[in-house]
This record gives C-alpha cells, sequence and structure tokens, in this order.
C-alpha cells in the first residue's frame, strides 16, 4: 500500500516552558509577538516532522501549516527588517523555483508511470525498459533538486540577520530570525519529500522489470515449464500494476499540494517586496 499524503492542517502543538522555535538574544524582549510566537510552534511541528516522519513521509501538511502563518506575519510593519534583506527574498526564490521543478518532475513520473503500465499489460520488454530509464532519471533529478535546495536556501537565511537595517527593533530583528529560519526548514523538509517521491518512483518502476534468469538452467528445464511459472509472472505483473496505480494516485495528491505551497511561497516573496517597496520609495 503507497503511502498517503495527509492534506490536513495540523493543530498548534502544546509550547513546554523550555521549547522555541529558534535561539534568542539576551537583548531581545522575553515576550514576543503572538504571531512569531504561532511561527516557532509550527516551526518545531515541521522539524519533528523532518527528523521523523513516521507512516506518511509525502506530508507537504506541515510545510502548508508553517507557510499560512508566516503569511500573516510577513503582512506586519514589523517584517519591515526581513523585507529589507535581499538575501531573505531571494530565500523565497529559490523555495519557490524548486517547487516549480518539483512539479514539472511530478508530472514527468505520471506520465512515465502510465507508460508502464501500459507496457507490462502489452508485455512490451523495450517499452518496460525505456519508461524505467527514464523513470530513474527523474530520480537522480529529484535528489540534485534536494541537495541543491537544501545548499542554496540555507545560504540565503544564515547570514541573514546580520545584513538587516541598523534602525531595526529588536522585535523585528526577531521576526527577521524567524523568517530566515522558516526558509531554512521548509528547504529541509521540502528536499525530504522531494527524494521520498523519487524513490518511490524508482522503485515502482523496479518492480516491472523481469526477474533475473539463469540461462543454463531454463534450457535445463524448457521441458518442465509449468503453469506455476506462468501464475508467478502474472502475480508479478499484478504486482507492478498495482504499484504504478498506486504512486499515479500519490502523484495526484502531491501535485495538488505542491501547488497549494507553491502559490504560498510566491505570495510570501510578494509580501516582503512590498514592504521593501515601501520601506525604499
Amino acid at each position: 500500500m503507497a503511502p498517503t499524503v495527509s492534506t490536513s492542517v495540523p493543530l498548534r502543538p502544546a509550547r513546554s516552558p523550555s521549547a522555541g522555535g529558534h535561539m534568542r538574544s539576551a537583548s531581545l524582549p522575553c515576550h514576543s509577538h503572538p504571531l512569531v510566537t504561532h511561527v516557532d510552534d509550527q516551526l518545531l511541528a515541521l522539524r519533528s516532522w523532518t527528523s521523523n516522519p513516521g507512516q506518511n513521509p509525502l506530508s507537504l501538511a506541515h510545510v502548508r501549516a508553517l507557510l499560512c502563518v508566516l503569511e500573516e506575519l510577513l503582512h506586519l510593519p514589523l517584517a519591515a527588517a526581513a523585507a529589507s534583506t535581499d538575501r531573505l527574498l531571494h530565500g523565497f526564490l529559490v523555495l519557490a523555483d524548486a517547487f516549480g521543478s518539483f512539479l514539472a518532475a511530478l508530472l514527468s513520473i505520471r506520465q512515465h508511470a502510465a507508460e508502464l503500465q501500459a507496457a507490462v499489460r502489452r508485455r512490451d520488454q523495450a517499452k518496460i525498459a525505456s519508461a524505467a530509464r527514464a523513470q530513474s532519471q527523474v530520480y537522480k533529478e529529484l535528489a540534485q533538486l534536494a541537495a541543491g535546495v537544501a545548499r542554496k536556501a540555507s545560504r540565503c537565511a544564515r547570514p541573514s540577520v546580520t545584513s538587516c537595517t541598523e534602525h531595526a527593533g529588536a522585535t523585528e530583528l526577531e521576526v527577521a530570525r524567524t523568517v530566515a529560519q522558516a526558509i531554512n526548514d521548509t528547504a529541509v523538509a521540502s528536499a525530504s519529500v522531494f527524494i521520498e517521491v523519487g524513490s518511490l518512483a524508482d522503485a515502482a518502476a523496479a518492480a516491472t522489470a523481469p526477474p533475473p534468469t539463469n540461462k543454463r538452467l531454463s534450457l535445463m528445464h524448457t521441458w518442465s515449464r509449468s503453469n506455476k511459472a506462468a501464475s508467478c509472472e502474472e502475480q508479478r505483473e499484478v504486482a507492478a500494476l498495482q504499484k504504478l496505480k498506486d504512486l499515479e494516485q500519490c502523484i495526484g495528491e502531491l501535485e495538488s499540494e505542491s501547488e497549494k505551497v507553491f502559490r504560498s511561497l510566491v505570495q510570501a516573496r510578494v509580501s516582503l517586496l512590498n514592504i521593501h517597496t515601501q520601506l525604499f520609495y
């Protein structure tokens, strides 16, 4: 049974006295803005899922929940310090570009899965091999995409606060730090999903390959071929077709979720750009 994609937005987790979405400087106020606290909670939930996705490794629900509350935060004037930082603006662009590429990869996987199903039903080994190679190539591309987005987003996020305007207040700097961490953690969680999708697609393609045969044994036992051997082959094909069907279902759900994440990332960048425009024009 293939993993399913959760579309529910998680409830805000209970917050222990010692828990925190990020380390705060001693110079910053003890009491955060309520929306910063809310984003911190979602960061904790996202990090917990990233470290242990359990039975649902393809879920983007925590990413969506984080971006949802982050969007509220970015509508506040307190986001001025974050908006003044080009690296953070570029960080959202990196994430949006990554999800644009991910959506294109999902479309390719779905197309290759359909080709594989048709080839398996026809028992067209040449087509099976061709589509399986294409699916494996998408797996490699997703692995590269995962590594790239994690690396680029990290570069955008980590040094960002030091480049904030010197006129920013303590709370504004805290918001900028929170935004930077949200960019970094979104990239890490997204990279995990990208890799998992690639692995799932590669495994489904591998299931369509005929089992290796020993030519010598095949020649020795040609005369003794039985209905049992044919039955095993049919069972293998049925299992492969089911994996491909499950893969298509997962990809369809992920496409919907990924489009929502993509739109949220674009909107987050637009919100920062709007504040940036008000500050400098």
